[in-house]
């Protein structure tokens, strides 16, 4: 009886192990919209952006992923390059693939050409599928011809990528600034039978544009704040919630790491490492949930100064509440750098 008892035992153990039922803890980072420009193209500077130290920004947060033991995979949620020019992708290329890490990109509205393409300065610019190409390879997920792609990270552990770029339209002397996202239709075809075909697994998404508003001016000023967001972001948002996905990793904002349960599924929304406050987000999980740490990117006291001057004398990225007086400072300033450098949430 003890032998057959001791044999139920061992049968089990192999059935759970030989089913790998889930992964048991994962730990990952995000960095998002390192909008890499090389110094010697024409009129890269350093404003709001910091243009001329991307490539610094990038190798350090690199360096300091590569310092952390465990990890797993890295997230990059868009905006690589400043506007998709082949030398830019090189660059950032080279950077990530010193990753130990395998990584998975998603495109931005920056990572494909703009329309219409009539400025005679402006560098010659590559449609996404090709920059979506020179990162197969050790990114993870990309396949030739295809922009969006699923993934299996861990075991039981799925990660989709949605292509929420979209043909954007770049004429400030008829008023048009497009930088929004759209899901096209194909893609929620393929959206859909990819959850439906993995069921019973923990599933995340990455996209670049946000599903959700963040501030008021989000949700009042479509001219302006509507175009961070997928256009149809509700449909999308409503058939996450329906096959129940856990998490949606975000960037396009430039504001440091926050959340939002939107009907189950957590939102979670990036800062850039081009921009102050210049962070990027650990994350641990597990199929109950996940803990977040906010770390800033390494770089000098010189560089922070300048940032963060470059940051309070922008006026484009600040809301209608923000202006440039001590108060409207402070709740910029609230804004983008947040409340929090590190949470977590429950699964449901």
């Amino acid at each position: 009886m003890k032998k057959f008892s001791v044999l139920l035992v061992f049968l089990a153990i192999l059935l759970t192990s030989s089913l790998g039922l889930a992964f048991e803890n994962v730990k990952f980072a995000v960095i998002s919209d390192p909008h890499i420009s090389i110094p010697q193209q024409k009129g890269v500077s350093d404003g709001f952006k910091l243009g001329l130290q991307t490539q610094m920004l990038a190798e350090n947060t690199v360096a300091e992923l590569n310092k952390i033991p465990d990890l797993q995979f890295v997230l990059v949620t868009g905006d690589l390059t400043q506007d998709a020019e082949p030398w830019n992708i090189d660059v950032l290329r080279r950077i990530l693939d010193g990753l130990k890490v395998p990584y998975f990109v998603t495109l931005g509205n920056h990572d494909l050409s703009r329309v219409p393409h009539n400025l005679k300065d402006q560098p010659v610019t590559l449609s996404k599928y090709t920059v979506a190409g020179a990162f197969i390879g050790k990114s993870g997920g990309m396949t030739p011809g295809m922009t969006y792609y699923a993934h299996e990270v861990a075991k039981n552990l799925v990660l989709i990528n949605l292509d929420t770029s979209r043909a954007q339209v770049f004429a400030p002397e008829a008023g048009l600034n497009d930088y929004g996202g759209y899901v096209d239709p194909g893609q929620m075809r393929w959206l859909e039978k990819t959850l439906q075909a993995n069921q019973g697994k923990t599933i995340i998404v990455m996209t670049h544009h946000n599903l959700i508003p963040w501030c008021e001016g989000d949700r009042t000023d479509h001219n302006k704040w509507g175009w961070f967001r997928i256009d149809n972001g509700n449909a999308v948002q409503s058939m996450l919630q329906k096959y129940g996905v856990k998490a949606i990793f975000t960037g396009h904002r430039h504001i440091s790491t926050r959340y939002q349960d939107v009907g189950g599924v957590f939102n979670f929304v990036h800062p850039a490492l081009s921009t102050y406050p210049m962070r990027f987000t650990l994350y641990d999980m597990t199929p109950q949930g996940l803990k977040y740490e906010v770390k800033n990117v390494p770089a000098s006291d010189d560089v922070w100064a300048l940032a963060k001057k470059n940051f309070l004398a922008d006026s484009w990225w600040r809301d209608a509440d923000q202006p440039n007086t001590p108060e409207g400072n402070a709740k910029y300033l609230e804004l983008y750098e947040g409340t929090s450098m590190s949470g977590s949430v429950k699964f449901k």
